[in-house]
């Protein structure tokens, strides 16, 4: 069983896509036991995720979506049982993207401990791939936010060593890619605005330059009621003048140190 939660929510087993619980709380029902699999969840606490607002039968509508989950996942490797006053989902040889998104983070935290840059980002760029969207994006599930926010943590904490690494080498594409994926979960970041502010500056594509600080200063406005900050404004002002054309990064400063501000 392959199962994807980074983005859209998708089961294969054996190599067919699981597509028969569109409708109904089965899929979310699958969704709460898998992450808590191997342990008997009470059914008050799968009244409270699946139907928080308390309206209806939930006694029976739990009992019809367990049924329902069996007869779409009857396999011998998964399984759902009633014990005692809960369910029981066993899953054997299933393949879950989350985790695997997880252990890239460690493998990356280890190998920064050790002091492997190459084993670091490489388990940073594997972990970037995993991660193909917000946990569980587009489900109605509030038991899944916090784990949201913690994978977007990480996924951030991932792109920004990739993105220092690539101005450590003065690789003016790898940190424009790099930029816009970060604003893509984070439209706030400013110092994914100020690095681009240097590269488009350093390869004299001012109008680059103005359309980003643009773009910041609007997001800040419309999002967070703020303005740029002063060192956003400088770097800026800086790349404008067109004092950074044909010039490079500071190897030692990754973290937006690659120019002078009083150049």
């Amino acid at each position: 069983m392959v199962v994807r939660s980074l983005g859209d929510f998708s089961v294969t087993i054996a190599g067919t896509p699981v597509e028969s619980w569109r409708a109904g709380k089965a899929r979310n029902l699958f969704q709460f036991l898998l992450f808590n699999r191997g342990q008997v969840v009470p059914r008050d606490r799968l009244y409270e995720v699946l139907w928080p607002d308390g309206d209806g039968d939930r006694s029976t509508s739990l009992k019809v979506a367990a049924h329902a989950l069996r007869r779409i996942l009857g396999t011998d490797e998964v399984s759902i049982s009633y014990q005692d006053v809960g369910y029981l989902l066993r899953c054997e040889g299933v393949w879950i993207d989350i985790e695997q998104f997880e252990a890239a983070i460690e493998a990356a935290r280890a190998a920064e401990r050790d002091g492997d840059p190459g084993g670091a980002l490489a388990a940073h760029h594997r972990a970037i791939t995993l991660y193909r969207g917000d946990f569980l994006d587009g489900e109605a599930v509030q038991w899944a936010e916090e784990q949201r926010q913690w994978a977007r943590s990480m996924v951030l904490g991932s792109l920004n060593h990739l993105r220092a690494d690539a101005m450590r080498r003065s690789d003016p594409g790898a940190v424009i890619t790099w930029c816009r994926r970060i604003l893509s979960i984070d439209p706030f970041l400013e110092e994914a605005y100020q690095n681009l502010f240097v590269v488009h500056g350093m390869l004299g594509e001012l109008g680059q330059v103005r359309n980003w600080h643009d773009l910041c200063a609007q997001r800040l406005r419309d999002g967070l009621d703020a303005a740029p900050s002063h060192r956003t404004r400088k770097i800026f002002e800086l790349a404008l003048s067109g004092r950074l054309l044909g010039s490079e990064p500071a190897p030692a400063a990754p973290s937006l140190q690659p120019v002078s501000l009083t150049a």
